[in-house]
């Protein structure tokens, strides 16, 4: 399989405003990838750079899988709308190359991938090209935290389930909590709080598939993250107004930090009541800037 890769400016988008730039940054980007072997089990790389008024990290997720590395930042809003065609590009291939400094340095990758290697000719590749901006324009105008704790939601629900009963944004919470947690740590051996967020009813079809994941608690060394998974019963869930389902969806996250206390294998170092603390009051906020504290 041949080398290949896309860049994508807020893909979150429906209309395609800078498809033509996208074509150019990929077309330098392959053929950059045509001179060398990194490696046989990541040959796709995909760039999602989001030009927004306002930095949503909720959007940054970074990983390598089926032979691709998916990767994501901000580039600065106002620097990219008054720069012309030739310094956008110029910012898009200086994001791809923070980017692959990020895969180096910070993502999981099959062992036979050369991530040092790659990051070292690439940058080499921009320099030589008259591409690459200075380390202090790479600093302020592409946006990516390398040290950031992230919260998720795995979410899982049935055919029983009427989104419009449901009176919560899973999508963002999750965006609130991740922009409130730049800059926060709370040990080395995690860097990601997993909420396994299950939804059905509890007598209905599906329940019996549902008793293989009740109270689950996992953690997992090689992505330094915890999964702990709560179950919803919709039947009672959609007869309740918006703030007393949300109390139970706050509760709920709060009890699974807790629960971390009682697992077998757990990180070491998770300093859960400040972690606790931290996601109370950050989802108080929510609740607050939301209203679902009212009604």
């Amino acid at each position: 399989m041949e080398n290949n890769c896309w860049f994508l400016i807020n893909q979150d988008q429906k209309e395609r405003e800078f498809e033509e730039l996208e074509s150019k940054a990929s077309k330098i980007f392959q053929e950059f990838l045509s001179k060398k072997e990194y490696g046989k089990k990541v040959k796709m790389y995909r760039f999602d750079i989001y030009i927004k008024e306002e930095v949503n990290y909720g959007l940054h997720n970074d990983r390598v899988y089926d032979g691709w590395a998916h990767l994501t930042c901000h580039v600065d809003y106002e620097k990219f709308i008054e720069s012309d065609d030739e310094q956008k590009l110029y910012l898009l291939l200086n994001a791809s190359f923070r980017l692959i400094e990020f895969l180096n340095e910070k993502v999981v990758v099959p062992k036979d991938f050369n991530s040092v290697e790659l990051l070292s000719d690439y940058d080499e590749f921009l320099k030589s090209n008259n591409y690459k901006l200075s380390n202090t324009d790479l600093d302020k105008y592409v946006i990516k935290v390398f040290d950031l704790f992230k919260f998720s939601f795995h979410i899982t629900t049935t055919i029983e389930v009427k989104e419009d009963k449901i009176h919560y944004d899973l999508i963002k919470l999750k965006d609130f909590i991740n922009n409130s947690l730049v800059g926060k740590s709370f040990g080395n051996s995690i860097k990601q709080f997993d909420f396994g967020y299950e939804l059905f009813d509890f007598n209905g079809q599906f329940a019996e598939f549902k008793k293989e994941t009740h109270g689950l608690k996992r953690y997992g060394t090689k992505y330094k993250n915890i999964l702990v998974v709560k179950q919803f019963d919709y039947s009672v869930m959609e007869k309740l107004t918006a703030k007393e389902q949300f109390h139970v969806l706050k509760s709920s996250i709060l009890e699974a930090i807790k629960d971390v206390e009682t697992m077998k294998r757990k990180p070491k170092d998770f300093m859960i009541t400040d972690f606790y603390n931290e996601i109370s009051t950050i989802i108080e906020s929510y609740e607050e800037i939301t209203g679902h504290n009212n009604g």
